[in-house]
C-alpha cells in the first residue's frame, strides 16, 4: 500500500509532499492518480468533510451532508432533530447519533447500542468508525494505526478508546515550574519530557490508552500506572542533579586539560 493510500485510509485528505525539501501539499489530481478506485470516493468524501463548517455534518447512516441552518433554520424544541433527505434516517445533529426523543445527548450515549453496533469493527466491508471527542463527528478507518486526526476540527485522538491523544505538554503556563525547569536543564526540546513520562502509546504511562495495558482491570491499571508515574516524579530530581554534576565535572576537566595544553606549549 502506498504512502498516499495509507494517509487517505486514516482520513487525512491533505497529504504533504514526500520530498523532504518541500513543505507543500500534493494537488488533488496527483493524489487521485495514485489511489485505487475504491479509495477515490473516500478521498473526495474526506476532502469535502474537511471544508465544511460546524453547521454541516454527514448523516451517520449514509454520509449524506446536511446543513443545520438549511434543515432547521428556526429555533424550536427539536432544533437538532434531522431527517436525512437521502435515506430518511432520523438523527441528532448535536451528538451525531440516532435521534433520542426525550433524552439528553449524554444520557443517550451511555446506553446507545445501535450506535455501538454501527461504529464497531465489522468484516465484509461494513462501516467502522470512531467518534471525534471534540466535534462528535464519526471518522472511518479501514486500515492504519490507531492515531486518528479529525478532518473537521484537527483533533488528534485514539481509534481504539476514542480519547484524545494525551501527553505532557511542555508549556510554562500549563506545567508546574518544576517540570519545566527540569526539562530546560536536560534538553531544549520537549522530547525528553515526553519520553520520560510517556504518552498515549505507552503501556505504563498515566497518559496511555486503556486498551494497551490491563484493559479488563481498570483499577489495577490505574494503580500500577500511578505508581510508575509517582516513582518517576521522585527520581526526576536525582536524574537532574546527576546530569548537572556530570556537566560540571566535564566542564572542569575540560578547563584543566586546556590549561595543561596551554602551559605545555
Amino acid at each position: 500500500m502506498s504512502m498516499i493510500s495509507s494517509q487517505v485510509r486514516v482520513a487525512k485528505p491533505f497529504i504533504s509532499c514526500p520530498i523532504p525539501e518541500c513543505s507543500g501539499q500534493l494537488e488533488e489530481g496527483v493524489v487521485v492518480s495514485h489511489l485505487a478506485s475504491e479509495d477515490v470516493a473516500k478521498y473526495h468524501y474526506f476532502l469535502e468533510l474537511n471544508q465544511l463548517d460546524s453547521s454541516t455534518k454527514p448523516c451517520p447512516q449514509c454520509s449524506h451532508f446536511t446543513s443545520l441552518k438549511k434543515h432547521n433554520p428556526h429555533h424550536s424544541e427539536h432544533k437538532y432533530k434531522i431527517q436525512c433527505s437521502n435515506c430518511q434516517f432520523v438523527w441528532c445533529f448535536k451528538c451525531h447519533a440516532p435521534w433520542h426523543n426525550g433524552l439528553k445527548c449524554r444520557d443517550y450515549r451511555k446506553g446507545d447500542k445501535l450506535l455501538r453496533t454501527w461504529a464497531s469493527v465489522i468484516e465484509h466491508g461494513q462501516r467502522n468508525a470512531q467518534k471525534c471527542p471534540q466535534c462528535r463527528i464519526h471518522i472511518q478507518r479501514t486500515e492504519g494505526c490507531d492515531h486518528m486526526t479529525c478532518t473537521q476540527c484537527n483533533t488528534n485522538f485514539c481509534y481504539r478508546c476514542g480519547e484524545r491523544y494525551r501527553h505532557l505538554r511542555l508549556e510554562p503556563f500549563t506545567l508546574s515550574f518544576f517540570f519545566f525547569f527540569c526539562a530546560a536543564l536536560v534538553t531544549s526540546s520537549p522530547i525528553f519530557v515526553g519520553r520520560f513520562f510517556g504518552d498515549h502509546t505507552s503501556n505504563l504511562s498515566v497518559f496511555g490508552c486503556k486498551y494497551r495495558y490491563l484493559p479488563d482491570k481498570p483499577h489495577l491499571r490505574r494503580l500500577i500506572r500511578g505508581s510508575v508515574c509517582a516513582t518517576k516524579v521522585l527520581i526526576a530530581p536525582v536524574v537532574i542533579l546527576l546530569v548537572v554534576v556530570l556537566g560540571a565535572l566535564a566542564l572542569v576537566i575540560g578547563n584543566i586539560i586546556t590549561h595543561m595544553n596551554t602551559h605545555a606549549h
